[in-house]
């Protein structure tokens, strides 16, 4: 396990795609407010949908700032960056906060702009969450995805993990142990032998 992620404020590295581009992975910052602003504002209405579970048109200022109110252990989040020029823009992010009542459960999300759906980045971004996680003590991830949202869902389902799912009202509830699995431990032993 990568020693880099025992200090997430310190935490970056290089992500190698499916299709051989390379972006960068880091902790969130609490300076990234601008950059998660912007990132919403480029993704459709319906990617929008899918992260919220409803219609939204804007963050408010009391929903970034929970956003950005990480704490590196019960609240994580990892973005992935794009480099323009001498600046970066945040593209993707994903996310796990342990639940109250069930401190070993944690829920996560992710938001990845729509350019760059289908390349592989969800499923990047689950796998470090649950490297973090598992150092945490956390023994299981859930979900709430929209019954529509294909994309999200084949996510969980490709990961490798035991899934569990009911759906109610059009919102499949997904939980899952990330304690075990071959396939993701595959696609880890996969990325440190390419270095990324």
């Amino acid at each position: 396990m990568s020693s880099s992620l025992n200090n997430l404020e310190n935490f970056s590295n290089e992500v190698r795609l499916r299709d051989g581009a390379v972006l960068r992975m880091r902790a969130l910052r609490q300076a990234d407010r601008e950059a998660l602003i912007a990132l919403f504002n480029r993704c459709s209405p319906e990617t929008r949908r899918f992260r919220f579970l409803r219609m939204v048109t804007s963050l408010p200022d009391s929903l970034i700032d929970k956003l950005v109110a990480v704490d590196g252990v019960r609240h994580v989040a990892l973005v992935i960056t794009q480099s323009e020029g001498t600046d970066e823009k945040i593209v993707a992010v994903g996310r796990y906060v342990v639940e109250e009542k069930h401190p070993e459960v944690a829920e996560v999300s992710f938001l990845v702009e729509d350019s760059l759906q289908r390349r592989g980045i969800g499923t990047i971004l689950l796998d470090r969450l649950a490297e973090i996680a598992r150092e945490h003590g956390i023994t299981h991830f859930s979900a709430d995805v929209l019954a529509d949202n294909r994309l999200m869902l084949s996510v969980f389902r490709k990961a490798g993990y035991a899934l569990s799912s009911n759906i109610s009202y059009g919102v499949t509830h997904i939980e899952f142990s990330i304690l075990h699995s071959e396939i993701a431990e595959a696609r880890r032993v996969s990325r440190e032998q390419k270095g990324v």
